[in-house]
């Protein structure tokens, strides 16, 4: 192999290396490479496997979202909860209602502040959070409206069978804002 060839196959091998070491991870315990965008990991049938922090109305029905690159507005996208558990507001001073929903809805990745009404919001880039909207059926304050619940999730770890998200890091006590904080891990069928 001639010199020059070597020294220019070494250089593409460094910079290569060099490369692949400066790509910065996005999320904390997410993939430090991947060749699938975010929006190929995130799109798909996940299957709820664990919820840390709250507990599960029925942990014997298996509970699934779809999320889909079907456009359904502005920055959203169609999504589908089979038996997804949500908070539906607050009951009483110390109890927040909560409920299994199967319903069409809407995702999108977000990137702004996280956590901001507890004084310690922390503010997410590259598209690290999570916004999941549940559409129910009828608004029960205004006829012929419909009723949205949802929430702001921190994405903590996108692969592409596997999706870990928080959606609170600092309020515990329900009712003042009523995220109590839940983890929830799925894993892709």
């Amino acid at each position: 192999m001639k010199p020059t060839l070597k020294i220019l196959l070494a250089l593409s091998i460094v910079s290569t290396i060099l490369t692949m070491s400066s790509c910065k991870k996005t999320y904390d315990e997410g993939p430090n490479f991947s060749l699938r965008s975010k929006m190929n990991r995130i799109t798909g049938k996940w299957r709820l496997v664990s919820m840390e922090g709250v507990e599960r109305l029925n942990p014997e029905v298996e509970q699934y979202m779809i999320l889909t690159k079907d456009p359904a507005y502005d920055d959203y996208y169609k999504a589908s909860f089979i038996n997804f558990q949500e908070e539906t507001g607050c009951v009483s001073r110390d109890s927040v209602g909560v409920d299994l929903f199967t319903a069409d809805g809407y995702w999108q990745f977000f990137d702004e502040e996280f956590g901001a009404g507890c004084n310690i919001g922390e503010y997410l880039d590259k598209k690290e959070g999570l916004f999941l909207i549940v559409e129910l059926k009828n608004n029960t304050y205004y006829a012929g409206e419909k009723k949205y619940i949802g929430d702001r999730w921190k994405i903590l770890r996108l692969t592409n069978k596997e999706l870990k998200i928080v959606n609170n890091v600092c309020v515990m006590t329900p009712c003042i804002f009523y995220d109590n904080n839940r983890t929830l891990t799925f894993e892709k069928e």
